[in-house]
C-alpha cells in the first residue's frame, strides 16, 4: 500500500536559463562501500554513518504503511530475513529447523513504504506483510514470526503490534543461537525521531538509535541497497550502490542526451515531472557499468534533474566511480533554478495520495491549517472530467476516499481545488 507524503510548493519558474557554472564534488563511502552518506545537493556531504550498527529500521511516518526495513546496506547477507509461515501463537516452537523451508524476503527499491517485513504475501488490503491494521484502534496488529540472520546471530522475531498515532513498536526477540530469555522490547517515536524516517533498531544490543541527519538537510543518501535485478532469468535480488532518495525529493533522468542540451531543455523533463518521479531509486545504481576486468564506466551522456528540499532544481551528473578501492563516487552538479515559492499561507500543509496505481478506490489524507470547503476532481490526460465532489474540510487531518472501480485504466490528473488550495497529481489507475 504506497502512501507518499509531499510539501506544497510553488511553481518553478522557467525564466532561469542562465547556463549556471559545475560544481564537482564527491562521496566517499569507504572501502567496500562500508558508509551511508547523506548528501544535500546544496551543501554537499551531511552525515556518514557506519552501514553495520543496525538491523531492523522501524518506519516513523504513518504515512509508509507501517514498514520495516532490513540491513541490507551492508549487502544481502549481512541481514537475512527468513519469513518461516508461521504465526504470533506459535512463538514456543519456532527452531532454526523452520529456515529449511522459510521464504526470503527482501527490501523493495521503489519506496521507503516497503521493507523486507512488509514483502509478506498478502491476502487483504489491510495486511502489511508482518501484521494486519484493525479499523477499530487503528494499529496494526502483528500475526507473523520470523527467523532473522544478522550478522550471523540468528534471532527470532515477532512484531506484535504498532501503535500507529504514537508510531511505536512492541516486539519480542530471542536469541536462536545462543538461547536465552525472550526480550520484549518498545521502539518509540518521542521526540527522538521527529525529523526522521527510520529509527534503526540493533538486534544483538537491544537498542535503537539515529542514523539519519534530520529529514530537511538531505536530499538522497548514497548507500548499498537491495534492488531487483533481470539476470536473464527474471528478476533477482541483488546488492548495488546507488543513491536513494529523501521523501519528497522528485528525480526526472535524462538519458542519451548531452547534458548542455538536457539543461537547455529541462523543461522537457520536469514540466510535468514524471510518474515515477518520486521513486526513492530514481537515481538508483545504473548510472554506471562493469564488465570484468573493469574498471566501471560512467555515461557521459545521464543527468538528473532534482528538485530537492529546499525546492530549487538541480542537474546532477555522475562523472567516474571507484568501487573496488577507497569507494567513492565523483560526481558534479549546477543549479538549474533557484528556490521555488513556497505559499507559506497554503491550507494545506500536507497531503497524501494513496495506492498509485490504483485499482479500486484512492485513499486522500489531508492535513489542513483550518476548515475550509475543497472540490475533488479526477480529469483524464486528455482534457475530460471523469469525477466531481465537493468536500468540507476540518482542522487537522482529513481523510476521504474516491471509488474509482468503474474508471477505465489510464492516467489522470487528480486535483483539489478551494481556497488557499491548488494540488495536482498525477494518479494511474490500473484494473
Amino acid at each position: 500500500m504506497k502512501k507518499v507524503i509531499f510539501t506544497l510548493m510553488g511553481a518553478l519558474s522557467l525564466g532561469f536559463t542562465a547556463q549556471a557554472q559545475w560544481m564537482a564534488d564527491s562521496v566517499l563511502m569507504g572501502s567496500g562501500s562500508v558508509n551511508d552518506v547523506f548528501y544535500s545537493l546544496q551543501n554537499g556531504t551531511v552525515k556518514t554513518e557506519n552501514n553495520k550498527n543496525w538491523h531492523l529500521a522501524f518506519s516513523m511516518s504513518p504515512s509508509d504503511s507501517a514498514s520495516i526495513w532490513a540491513n541490507h546496506n551492508a549487502s544481502n547477507n549481512f541481514v537475512k530475513v527468513y519469513n518461516i509461515h508461521k504465526g504470533s501463537a506459535d512463538w514456543s516452537t519456532v527452531s532454526l529447523a523452520d529456515t529449511a523451508a522459510a521464504m526470503l524476503c527482501y527490501n523493495n527499491d521503489k519506496g521507503w513504504y516497503q521493507g523486507a517485513l512488509n514483502a509478506l504475501p498478502r491476502s487483504s488490503v489491510f495486511s502489511f506483510g508482518w501484521g494486519t491494521y484493525d479499523m477499530v484502534s487503528h494499529n496494526v496488529f502483528g500475526d507473523s514470526l520470523f527467523i532473522i540472520k544478522a550478522n550471523n546471530v540468528f534471532y527470532k522475531v515477532a512484531i506484535d503490534s504498532l501503535q500507529s498515532l504514537q508510531m511505536n513498536y512492541f516486539i519480542r526477540v530471542e536469541n536462536l543461537t545462543t538461547p536465552g530469555a525472550t526480550v520484549v522490547d518498545t521502539i518509540m517515536k518521542g521526540t527522538a525521531y521527529t525529523s526522521s524516517i527510520f529509527a534503526y533498531y540493533n538486534l544483538a544490543t537491544g537498542t535503537d538509535s539515529v542514523r539519519e541527519p534530520a529529514s530537511n538537510t538531505w536530499d538522497l543518501v548514497f548507500n548499498r541497497y537491495n534492488s531487483f535485478v533481470d539476470q536473464g532469468s527474471g528478476p533477482i535480488p541483488y546488492s548495488v550502490v546507488g543513491g536513494l532518495s529523501n521523501k519528497g525529493i522528485k528525480v526526472a533522468k535524462a538519458n542519451g542526451v548531452h547534458v548542455d542540451t538536457a539543461f537547455v531543455h529541462y523543461g522537457d523533463y520536469v514540466m510535468p515531472w514524471p510518474i515515477d518521479s518520486t521513486m526513492i531509486s530514481a537515481v538508483g545504481y545504473d548510472w554506471k557499468s562493469f564488465t570484468p576486468p573493469g574498471p566501471w564506466i560512467v555515461p557521459d551522456s545521464i543527468s538528473y534533474f532534482i528538485n530537492d528540499k529546499s525546492g530549487s532544481l538541480y542537474q546532477l551528473q555522475f562523472t567516474g566511480y571507484n568501487g573496488s578501492g577507497a569507494g567513492i563516487i565523483y560526481l558534479r552538479k549546477r543549479m538549474v533554478v533557484p528556490v521555488a515559492v513556497t505559499d507559506v499561507n497554503a491550507s494545506i500543509s500536507a497531503y497524501e495520495f494513496f495506492p498509485n496505481p490504483a485499482q479500486n478506490e484512492i485513499n486522500i489524507t489531508l492535513e489542513s491549517k483550518q476548515a475550509s470547503e475543497a472540490k475533488v476532481s479526477l480529469t483524464s490526460i486528455s482534457g475530460q472530467q471523469v469525477f466531481a465532489n465537493t468536500i468540507q474540510l476540518h482542522s487537522g487531518i482529513n481523510a476521504y476516499t474516491l471509488p474509482v472501480n468503474t474508471i477505465p485504466t489510464g492516467n489522470y490528473i487528480l486535483s483539489l481545488n478551494g481556497t488557499q488550495i491548488r494540488i495536482n497529481e498525477i494518479i494511474t489507475i490500473k484494473h
